[in-house]
C-alpha cells in the first residue's frame, strides 16, 4: 500500500482522465491487470467503459471498491469468470511480476476479443539504468519484480503467445536517470553502512521519480526539467529508456480479415 499512499495526495479521488485520454486506447471494455490506487481505470469508466480489474492484494481490491464503486476485481487471471473478454487489457508495472512472461501473454490473449489490444508498461531490461545501475536500480528494489523484459524478448514473447506486435517502444522521463543515480548511489551507502540491501529492498520506501497522477505543479516541473535534460528524449529513441511500451493485439479470425 505504500506505493498508493505516496500518488494518493497527488491524485486524489480525481480520475486520471487525462492519461486515459492520452492512452488513446480503443474499445468500451476494459480489464487492468494490477490497478494499483485505481485512479487510471476510474478514467476508463468515466469515459464510458465497462471497467473490471485483476488485483492480489485484498486491501487493494477493497480500495477499488470504497473509492471507487469498482467491484469486478479478481485475485488473479485465472479467477476473471468463464466467458468474458475485454476489447483492452492494461498493465501498468505488472508484467515484471510475471513469473512465467509468456502464461501471463497466454491469459491475456484468451480474455482479449478479436481485434483487442493489450497495453503494457514494464521496467526496460537494455535501459541505460539497468546497464549501469544494475540491481541498485531503484526498479528492482521490489522483491517480486521478476521479469524485465527487452524489446526484442517483448517481440519474441508476443508471438510465441499468438498476440500480434502492433507497436514496442521505449520511453522515461526527463532527469529520471541523474534522479535514478541518486537514489541508487543513497541505498549503497546506506547498505555499506550495514543496513544491507535486502533491508532496503525490504522497506517498500518508494524511489526515483514518481509519476505526476494528475498534479498540474508535477507536470509543470516535468516539463521543466526537460529544458535541463534533453538527452532523455535519445535514450527513448534508441530504446534505452527507462520504460518499455508495448501495445499488443489479438489477432482476427480468418474469416474476419
Amino acid at each position: 500500500m505504500v506505493h498508493i499512499e505516496a500518488t494518493l495526495p497527488f491524485t486524489r479521488q480525481r480520475p486520471l482522465r487525462e492519461l486515459w485520454d492520452l492512452l488513446t486506447l480503443r474499445g468500451r471494455s476494459v480489464l487492468q491487470i494490477g490497478p494499483g490506487s485505481g485512479h487510471l481505470l476510474a478514467a476508463a469508466r468515466q469515459a464510458g467503459c465497462r471497467v473490471e480489474a485483476v488485483e492480489p492484494s485484498q486491501a487493494r481490491r477493497d480500495l477499488l471498491r470504497d473509492l471507487w464503486n469498482i467491484d469486478a476485481a479478481y485475485p488473479s487471471l485465472d479467477a476473471v469468470p468463464a466467458g468474458r473478454g475485454y476489447d483492452t487489457v492494461v498493465g501498468i508495472n505488472a508484467l515484471e511480476h510475471a513469473y512465467d512472461v509468456g502464461a501471463f501473454l497466454g491469459a491475456v490473449r484468451r480474455l482479449l476479443v478479436p481485434g483487442g489490444t493489450c497495453y503494457l508498461s514494464s521496467p526496460n531490461a537494455v535501459s541505460l539504468e539497468a546497464s549501469v545501475l544494475r540491481t541498485w536500480w531503484p526498479a528492482c528494489k521490489g522483491p517480486d519484480q521478476l521479469s524485465f523484459p527487452s524489446p526484442a524478448g517483448m517481440a519474441t514473447a508476443t508471438l510465441e503467445s499468438g498476440l500480434r506486435v502492433g507497436r514496442i517502444w521505449s520511453t522515461g522521463l526527463p532527469l529520471e536517470f541523474p534522479v535514478s543515480a541518486l537514489a541508487a548511489a543513497r541505498d549503497r551507502a546506506r547498505a555499506r553502512r550495514g543496513h544491507g540491501q535486502h533491508a532496503l529492498r525490504q522497506s517498500g520506501r518508494p524511489a526515483g521519480i514518481v509519476a505526476p497522477g494528475g498534479s498540474a505543479a508535477l507536470t509543470n516541473l516535468y516539463t521543466l526539467a526537460a529544458l535541463f535534460d534533453p538527452g532523455y528524449r535519445v535514450l527513448g529513441a534508441v530504446g534505452r529508456a527507462a520504460s518499455l511500451k508495448a501495445c499488443l493485439i489479438q489477432p482476427l479470425p480468418r474469416s474476419a480479415r
